[in-house]
C-alpha cells in the first residue's frame, strides 16, 4: 500500500490535521494514513503532554476511521524524534509499503534543517499543503495538494482559542485529564493576573497538602479562578444575564467570580462541581467547602500581592477551618474602611 504519515508532536490533535487526512483519502492519493506522534521535537524546546496521553487523543479521534491509524513507533525510542530515524524504521519494518509525509508548506520552507535530509527526500516524496494563497517553496521532492490548511493550530487550542476544533472525544480527554489548565489561564489573562493566578495555585496545592484535598482540583481551581477578571463590565453582565442572572442584583465586583465558573465549565469542559464551586465563590466565600474554603483564602493570601501574608497562611496550613474564619474577618474590616 501507498501510506501517507503525518508527524507531530499533536498536542493536542485537531480538525485540521484530520482534514489533511481526510484529503488524501479521498482522492485516493494513498490507501491509509498514519498519525505518527513523536517523542520530543528537534525544532520545539517546549515541554509536552506525555506520549502515552497524545496516542490516547488521536486513537479517540480517529476510532470510527477505518483508514486511519496510530503509530506508535517514535515513542519507543527515547531522546529527540528525528525524521531520518523514522523513516529508516518504516522501511525496514514495512517493506512492502511506500510511504509519503504529509506536511504544510512552514514545515516545507525548514526542510533544510532536517537531520540528513537529503537522505529522506531519497526516500519519500513530501506532500505539501499550502496556507491561504502563498506559494509552496520546497527544494526537495514533492506534491503540492490542492487543499488549503485551515487557519488553527495546536499551540492556539492549548492557549484556549479555536477549541471547537478539537474532536469532541479529544476534548473529553481534555477536560477529564485537566491537559493545558495553565496554558488557557496564560491565553486569557494579562502577564500580572496570570503571574497571579499561578501563585494562587501554588498555595491551593499546598493548602490541599495540608488537608488531603485532591491536588490536581486545587490546582486547577485555583489556576481558572479568575479567567473572567479582565472581560468588561458589558460582557460579564450579558453572560451572567443569559446564565444566572440573579447574581446581577450584587456589586459587579462579584460578578467575575459567577461568570468564571460558568466559562470553565462551557468553555473548557471542566464540570467538576467542587471546582465549579470553588470558582463561583472565591470572591465571596459564601461556600465552605474544603476546597471552596481552600481557594478563597489562597486567593486572599497570595504572597504575590506585595504583603506578609505568612502568620495567616501558616494558620491556614494548620486548621483550615480556623484560617478561613480569620480571613473572612480580615476581608469584612477591609470592606468596610473601603
Amino acid at each position: 500500500m501507498k501510506i501517507a504519515i503525518l508527524g507531530g508532536s499533536f498536542d493536542p490533535i485537531h480538525l485540521g490535521h484530520m482534514a489533511m487526512a481526510h484529503h488524501v483519502l479521498r482522492h485516493h492519493l494513498v490507501q491509509e494514513v498514519w498519525f505518527m506522534v513523536t517523542q520530543s521535537t528537534p525544532l520545539k524546546d517546549r515541554p509536552l503532554t506525555p506520549f502515552a496521553t497524545r496516542a490516547e487523543m488521536i486513537q479517540a479521534a480517529i476510532r470510527h476511521e477505518r483508514h486511519m491509524r496510530v503509530c506508535t513507533l517514535e515513542g519507543e525510542r527515547a531522546g529527540k524524534s528525528y525524521t531520518v530515524d523514522t523513516v529508516r524504521e518504516c522501511k525496514r519494518r514495512w517493506p512492502q509499503h511506500d510511504f509519503v509525509w504529509l506536511i504544510g508548506n512552514d514545515q516545507a520552507r525548514q526542510l533544510d534543517r532536517w537531520k540528513d535530509i537529503d537522505e529522506v527526500s531519497k526516500a519519500i516524496v513530501f506532500y505539501v499543503f499550502p496556507r491561504d494563497e502563498e506559494t509552496i517553496t520546497c527544494a526537495y521532492p514533492h506534491q503540492a495538494m490542492a487543499m488549503k490548511l485551515w487557519n488553527i493550530s495546536s499551540s492556539d487550542i492549548r492557549y484556549g482559542h479555536g477549541l471547537w476544533m478539537v474532536p469532541k472525544a479529544v476534548r473529553r480527554i481534555m477536560s477529564e485529564q485537566y491537559l493545558y489548565v495553565e496554558s488557557f489561564a496564560q491565553g486569557q489573562l494579562g502577564d500580572r493576573r496570570f503571574q497571579h493566578c499561578k501563585s494562587v495555585a501554588a498555595l491551593c496545592v499546598t493548602l490541599a497538602q495540608a488537608h488531603g484535598a485532591d491536588l490536581q482540583k486545587a490546582y486547577v481551581a485555583g489556576m481558572l479562578h479568575d479567567i473572567c477578571k479582565e472581560w468588561s463590565r458589558e460582557r460579564l453582565h450579558s453572560y451572567l444575564n443569559a446564565l444566572d442572572p440573579q447574581r446581577l442584583k450584587e456589586p459587579a465586583a462579584i460578578w467575575h467570580g459567577y461568570g468564571g465558573a460558568y466559562y470553565v465549565a462551557q468553555a473548557f469542559g471542566i464540570h467538576d462541581r467542587d471546582i465549579f464551586q470553588a470558582i463561583y465563590y472565591h470572591v465571596t466565600g459564601a461556600n465552605q467547602s474544603p476546597l471552596a474554603r481552600i481557594v478563597y483564602v489562597a486567593d486572599k493570601l497570595d504572597p504575590s500581592r506585595g504583603y506578609d501574608s505568612s502568620q495567616t497562611i501558616a494558620l491556614c496550613q494548620r486548621d483550615l477551618a480556623a484560617g478561613y474564619q480569620k480571613v473572612k474577618e480580615q476581608q469584612s474590616e477591609y470592606i468596610k474602611k473601603e
